[in-house]
């Protein structure tokens, strides 16, 4: 009994000695906030442009404590904003659901005490976990373009009003699409649907959970590149909506940004592209950005080269009496990528109104790129007058959605953005045609074997997540080649036939 007790007072110790603190730490400006991620005494979860959120050993006077014996008790901590005004009904109605560690004008920081903490009324919130974030990077620069692109410009002509009013009017008419409900997985389903009737996109369902509850989950829709297969155009938005009671049919919030990337993959589709773009409809972004974080975390520890991404999240209403313009948010890490953004809209769109603005009061899904050390981009409506009928009832067309004429400029330039990143394929310019090569097993291990319906020969090269071609050979209608050789991994197998095709591997 004695020895017990001893070994029990020893974990406890030792416990106690090694627990770190949870620390907002406020940040001065871009060389501050990289030399806080310098630091070997803290490891950060979580940055913005105005602070970050920790856990340290040892406390100094630049930090403000908010939890001691970090993540010891929870998985998570979130962000959820709401302003000051409503700041005390919203703890009362949560009070058993949470505990407040700190506030401000725009947002709070809270420890939730379960899995039943909803966010506030309009401006949702986000999870921080107990992951290292990553300082965005430019691994290469963004083109500087000084003149329109007539392909460019095609296919942005090519947004049809009647097909983003459609997509929104399906998806408001489902009249709820909460994170988990069955409603949400039934619009999952159906968007996945749109991409698969386009025929050229490797779609897939990702999974996303919530305190280890599944909900409806990520869909993935992946046009490979012709040249460059392992560098990827992200543009997405997402599917789920929300309201803190009764219906919330989410027509602006976010039915409008799953119609821009519908529309962006009807188009793009037909097109063959250098590098590989990727078209995301994201779950569970309203209760924190589970899903964006899920799958953002996957691209990084696959090491996959995420270019850029291009977020797309209420679109669709227009204070009245103002013009169309672009409020960007992003934080300065990423000022490369929110410079080629306003580049193109000064060649595209050269008397529409664009500008960074520093908005303290929502989120959305491209802070998940951001927070795993991808360029992302979030162009929102005027962020001091956005949708006032968001997660309520009446976000529908009409009232909250009043204006598609501003939602096809906003699906215009995802389209120019993510067409010109990707880099149309000159050797390819005809419309896209779905290749008919077969490749199995996937996943391999020891062999792979491929079929092509082609009668001449196809030069196949197989490429690692680095960009290195690490096998190549030719066939005839069918191979099977030896694959032991290959390590544990994501590859990219080229087929170059009649057409060029480019399929995903994975190596087991």
């Amino acid at each position: 009994m004695k020895r017990t007790f001893l070994l029990l007072l020893a974990l406890f110790v030792s416990t106690m000695m090694y627990a770190e603190n949870f620390v907002m730490i406020k940040v001065k400006n871009q060389q501050n906030l990289q030399e806080l991620f310098a630091k070997q005494d803290i490891n950060i979860h979580y940055y913005n442009d105005n602070f970050v959120l920790a856990t340290a050993e040892n406390l100094n006077e630049n930090m403000i404590l908010l939890d001691e014996n970090s993540f010891a008790s929870n998985e998570l901590y979130f962000i959820v904003y709401c302003n000051e005004n409503e700041q005390s009904n919203y703890a009362t109605n949560e009070k058993n659901n949470m505990e407040v560690l700190y506030s401000n004008a725009d947002m709070m920081i809270v420890k939730p005490l379960n899995a039943n903490l909803r966010p506030a009324k309009n401006d949702g919130m986000i999870a921080v976990s107990n992951k290292t974030a990553k300082l965005a990077v430019a691994h290469r620069d963004f083109p500087s373009v000084a003149e329109e692109d007539a392909k460019v410009r095609e296919f942005m002509n090519q947004v049809s009003i009647e097909n983003l009013t459609a997509t929104v009017e399906y998806l408001q008419a489902y009249e709820e699409r909460y994170y988990n409900s069955t409603k949400a997985y039934d619009a999952a389903n159906w968007i996945q649907e749109q991409f698969d009737n386009l025929e050229v996109l490797e779609t897939e369902q990702f999974p996303v959970s919530y305190y280890g509850n599944a909900c409806a989950p990520n869909i993935i829709a992946i046009q490979w590149g012709t040249k460059n297969p392992e560098e990827y155009v992200v543009c997405g938005s997402h599917l789920d909506s929300y309201s803190y009671s009764g219906m919330c049919p989410g027509a602006d919030d976010n039915a409008t940004g799953v119609a821009s990337v519908l529309e962006a993959a009807r188009i793009l589709s037909q097109h063959s592209f250098e590098r590989s773009i990727i078209y995301c409809a994201f779950g569970a972004e309203e209760v924190g950005l589970i899903g964006s974080a899920a799958y953002a975390e996957y691209c990084a520890e696959m090491g996959m080269n995420v270019v850029g991404y291009f977020n797309n999240d209420m679109n669709g209403y227009l204070n009245p009496g103002s013009e169309i313009h672009i409020d960007l948010i992003y934080p300065n890490s990423v000022e490369a990528i929110g410079e080629y953004y306003m580049n193109l809209a000064n060649v595209y769109f050269p008397e529409m109104q664009v500008r960074q603005v520093n908005f303290t009061q929502g989120d959305s899904d491209h802070t998940s790129f951001n927070q795993n050390g991808f360029m992302g981009i979030y162009p929102f409506e005027d962020y001091q007058n956005y949708s006032p009928y968001i997660h309520t009832g009446n976000d529908l067309i009409g009232p909250s959605v009043n204006s598609f004429e501003m939602s096809q400029r906003y699906a215009q330039m995802n389209i120019a953005c993510v067409s010109t990143l990707a880099v149309l394929d000159s050797e390819s310019v005809s419309e896209n045609i779905a290749n008919n090569v077969a490749m199995f097993p996937n996943p391999a291990k020891n062999e792979l074997t491929l079929t092509s319906d082609y009668n001449g020969n196809s030069e196949v090269q197989i490429i690692n997540s680095v960009g290195q071609i690490v096998k190549e050979f030719s066939f005839i209608t069918e191979a099977t080649v030896d694959i032991k050789d290959l390590n544990t991994g994501i590859y990219f197998v080229k087929v170059v036939g009649e057409n060029t095709t480019t399929k995903k591997l994975v190596v087991e």
